[in-house]
């Protein structure tokens, strides 16, 4: 049975962060708005990569989405770093 109740909210934010792809993209977001595919050509992994731990870290509250704009046919997001991040303030 999965853990309920205020630690768990800890041990999500933990395991986000323990990934290096995550810890990159929260590095390279530090004081700026950025899309998956700007992070991607910056950290060197593939757009769906960057996309795909993007969006766990926003799950977790580690990022937010500030906008949105259409991009070939598609929706490119922009992301920023929350201070739950435990790296805005470094």
């Amino acid at each position: 049975m999965a853990q309920r109740g205020p630690g768990r909210g800890k041990q999500e934010l933990v395991r986000a962060l323990s990934h290096p792809v995550r810890v990159e993209i929260l590095q390279a977001l530090h004081g700026r708005i950025a899309s998956p595919a700007e992070l991607s050509r910056e950290i060197g992994q593939r757009p769906a990569v960057v996309s795909y731990h993007a969006s766990t870290l926003l799950k977790c509250g580690c990022l937010e989405l500030v906008h949105t704009r259409a991009q070939r046919g598609g929706i490119e997001n922009f992301f920023a770093v929350t201070p739950r991040s435990l790296l805005s303030g470094s």
